[in-house]
């Protein structure tokens, strides 16, 4: 998306034009202003580019190789004279006005870009000062305040040298010592250099020099203090690199000869021991000055301390390592998966529980290692986990053997990145949860007969609201004579009989339960038209195979008719029949 013209198109580039800056070689100044740029605020890249009729030109730059310009009508530099401060673009290929630039399309593939227009005194913008990265970002509010700052540098020196242009030929005559134009434009460069050096500080960006006839080393005031020597300190350039440890100078020597060899210049972090024998990490960007013959007479460059963001970096790796090796090596079962249950990642503990490796797991969803009755639970916990962010309970896997095993999960959802996803951590309870199952088969079952004990009606009663349900009760006929006559050895005997014989009898699904002494009861979930009654009429038919006589009643219930009523409808039954024959025996 072409970057629309101002309309004041034509001075500006009056102006620029009058500048004699176009095509011109590098100059000290205007890249020590790049070099800051891209320290200030931790980019690869800056530019000082000046926008022509059709094309943009660099007048200096750090860590861009290629041509000195691009064209102008999709440049960064062209949407940047237009605007009002500071021009930032967080991502270029989601910005429409830059996803066609050369610098986005093609190398260094561009993604996050700043600018800072470069503006004279009376408004008009003939450039900007600029730092890409090829990562999306953003800037903080002192990156953004000293990158404007440094435009105005960069502003401040282009006006310096229209100044000159317009008092040439006179210049000489006009600038003789003494004279008021000499003491305005010594003025001028002094009120410059000031505010480069305040720059500097506000960045924490140090500028350095370096002689190649002579070896005399210059220091700003910045530098001096990042090395923590007394402003003004005047270093030989031995005494430059002493304050480095041996490793690291042969490291900045061989970029220093590299650099000159082929002209590209450096950039280096390094460690490096103050005058008072601080240790300290810190950026240094270098390049070489040539002469008008070609040969490098002069090494320029910047220094910044970036001992915090080290330590930052080296505390972030440190901490990826950690979670790396916690990942790796814990006990707990840890896991990831997408808003489908795929799963991303597992930790080697949670293979082992399941006793696959961690490639047989990964990219598949979690419902393939489960029994299908539980599908629907975990597309409901699915839901659950994307409405609230955090769930917990208790999951069950089939693991490659075959068996279940059963995981207790704590979950938690990251939508931070543009996928979310979900980070589980669970414990395997598989053997805790089969004791407790256990446990709970004891409490509901009669030691004696095996059947289940009254304890089981609880369940019974929380379920019996769903469903139809039949109950069978059995009292046995005469068995108090049994124990009198035979005693109570021989009447356990007739009661685990009497346990078996209705079990035979029954639906593999239907529960036998001794009430307690002489009394049974079968409980058949399910119920439907004539399972009851066919229930009844298998025992009835067997009777003679019983262990002893016995007389039962049975009864529907559930839905509106509770187990309480069910089993007083079944007793009234029996109690009936049982009636009944008494009566039919007397008479």
């Amino acid at each position: 998306m072409p970057a629309p013209v101002s309309a004041d198109e034509a001075q500006r580039l009056a102006r620029l034009h009058a500048l004699s800056v176009l095509d011109t070689g590098a100059e000290p100044l205007f890249d020590a202003l790049t070099r800051s740029a891209a320290l200030v605020t931790g980019a690869p890249m800056a530019v000082l580019a000046l926008v022509d009729g059709e094309r943009q030109w660099f007048k200096s730059r750090v860590g861009l190789d290629g041509p000195n310009g691009t064209p102008r009508p999709s440049s960064f530099s062209a949407h940047t004279i237009l605007a009002e401060g500071l021009m930032e673009v967080a991502d270029a290929q989601a910005d429409p006005r830059f996803v066609d630039d050369p610098l986005v399309t093609g190398n260094p593939h561009v993604r996050f870009h700043a600018g800072a227009p470069v503006q004279f005194g009376d408004g008009l913008r003939v450039g900007a000062l600029c730092v890409f990265d090829r990562e999306p970002r953003s800037l903080d509010e002192t990156q953004r305040q000293a990158l404007l700052s440094l435009a105005l540098v960069a502003s401040e020196a282009l006006e310096l040298r229209m100044l000159v242009l317009e008092h040439h030929p006179a210049v000489t005559a006009s600038a003789r010592p003494g004279s008021d134009e000499a003491a305005r434009l010594s003025q001028k460069l002094r009120a410059s250099e000031a505010f480069l050096d305040r720059t500097g500080r506000l960045a924490g960006v140090g500028g350095w020099q370096v002689d190649l006839d002579t070896d005399e080393v210059q220091w700003t005031d910045e530098t001096c203090r990042i090395h923590e020597v007394p402003a003004g300190y005047r270093p030989t350039l031995q005494e430059a690199l002493a304050f480095y440890p041996p490793k690291a100078r042969e490291a900045i020597s061989a970029a220093m000869a590299k650099g000159t060899a082929d002209r590209t210049g450096w950039d280096l972090e390094s460690p490096l021991v103050t005058a008072t024998g601080r240790k300290i990490w810190v950026r240094t960007i270098g390049s070489i000055v040539f002469d008008d013959d070609g040969r490098p007479v002069r090494l320029v460059g910047a220094i910044q301390d970036v001992s915090i963001r080290r330590r930052v970096v080296t505390a972030l790796e440190a901490s990826d390592r950690r979670f790396r090796k916690l990942f790796e090596y814990s006990l707990g079962l840890i896991c990831t998966h997408d808003y489908e249950g795929v799963l991303l990642s597992v930790n080697p503990a949670a293979a082992r529980s399941l006793g696959y490796s961690v490639g047989e797991l990964l990219g598949r969803p979690l419902t393939d290692f489960m029994r299908p009755e539980r599908h629907a639970a975990f597309r409901a916990y699915l839901l659950r986990m994307f409405r609230s962010d955090r769930d917990e309970g208790v999951l069950e896997l089939v693991a490659k053997d075959g068996t279940l095993r059963v995981w207790q999960y704590q979950n938690m959802l990251d939508d931070e990145d543009e996928d979310p996803y979900v980070l589980g951590h669970a414990q395997d309870i598989t053997e805790k949860h089969q004791q407790a199952l256990n446990l709970h088969e004891m409490s509901v079952r009669d030691p004696l007969t095996g059947c289940y004990n009254r304890r089981f009606l609880d369940d019974v009663a929380r379920r019996s609201a769903h469903g139809r349900w039949g109950c069978v009760v059995i009292d046995l006929d005469h068995f108090k004579q049994v124990n009198d006559t035979y005693g109570h050895q021989r009447g356990d005997e007739v009661l685990v009989a009497m346990a078996h014989f209705l079990s035979r009898h029954v639906r593999p699904g239907d529960a036998v339960i001794r009430l307690g002494g002489d009394e049974f009861m079968v409980l058949l979930e399910d119920a439907a038209d004539g399972v009851v009654e066919s229930v009844v009429s298998r025992i009835e038919q067997d009777r003679a195979d019983a262990p002893i006589a016995f007389t039962l009643g049975w009864s529907l219930f559930g839905q509106e008719t509770t187990l309480e009523q069910g089993m007083a409808e079944a007793d009234h039954q029996l109690y009936r029949k049982r009636e009944t024959r008494g009566k039919a025996g007397r008479n």
